[in-house]
């Protein structure tokens, strides 16, 4: 059985030291990942400005749009491409997995080597016939789509400096849900407004601070509640909830059942 098939791949390669000076393309009816892992590249959409950055970077390709791109005269760039089309896609852009931009083309990858490693295994699969090797090659787009989505938002030319840092605390909060995290006190000691930690925050998960550490805490809880012979109550104080009503109602309000309702499907009673 093709568990994948609606999603295909269109076209996909490694170019090495590429020396056109500007492709002008429709990208009709696919999507497309163009990966700069070394030298210049310049790109628009339509009439918006002319962008410019050195890679290692990536950029999205879609259609309905003119793409206008190359590299200067005299100068070379190595590229990486994987195209793709299907209704699986869609679900990619309403997600939120495959951004589709206009302006701030470019993707900084501060991950070089894994995303290339991941590149070239889905490279790799793609080429041999099989369901199972299409399979494998569908699981690698989605996750260099992630690796993407990890990466500091916005043009190459202004990466997050705090990365390294904030992934570390995401990891940290992931960790230990229950603690009493002060955000406040995470700003300062990354020298930065409460504001201005907020929105880096958000660059790195996807999540505001608050949103995030709810998510951490909701998970521990699903997982208490299915492995465990916990009591509500004490679930919801070993997530750093208020109270056990405080906790049912976020429960409820988030995953759409009650807490006592997930424990009873997996067959966990107090």
């Amino acid at each position: 059985m093709n568990y994948f098939s609606d999603i295909s791949f269109v076209t996909c390669g490694i170019s090495d030291w590429v020396d056109n000076c500007a492709v002008d393309r429709h990208f009709e009816g696919y999507y497309g990942i163009q990966y700069i892992f070394e030298g210049e590249i310049f790109a628009k959409v339509d009439d918006n400005p002319v962008e410019i950055a050195d890679g290692p970077l990536a950029f999205i390709t879609y259609p309905g749009v003119s793409f206008s791109y190359g590299s200067r005269p005299g100068t070379l760039r190595r590229q990486a491409h994987i195209c793709f089309k299907g209704e699986r896609v869609k679900r990619y852009i309403r997600s939120g997995l495959l951004e589709l931009r206009e302006q701030d083309l470019f993707i900084r990858i501060t991950a070089n080597e894994p995303f290339m490693q991941t590149l070239r295994s889905l490279l790799k699969y793609q080429r041999i016939p099989g369901e199972s090797q299409h399979a494998r090659a569908v699981l690698l787009l989605e996750e260099l789509l992630l690796q993407l989505r990890e990466q500091a938002p916005g043009s190459a030319g202004t990466a997050n400096p705090y990365v390294h840092s904030l992934r570390l605390l995401r990891e940290k909060i992931a960790d230990a849900p229950q603690a009493d995290w002060d955000f406040e006190r995470e700003a300062e000691r990354l020298s930065v407004s409460y504001v201005h930690f907020r929105r880096l925050f958000r660059q790195v998960t996807g999540w505001s601070p608050g949103q995030y550490l709810l998510e951490c805490r909701l998970r521990h809880a699903e997982k208490l509640l299915m492995t465990s012979r916990l009591r509500i109550s004490e679930i919801s104080s070993e997530c750093g909830f208020e109270d056990e009503f405080h906790f049912s109602r976020i429960f409820k309000k988030h995953r759409a059942m009650s807490p006592s309702r997930l424990r009873t499907l997996y067959g966990m009673q107090e």
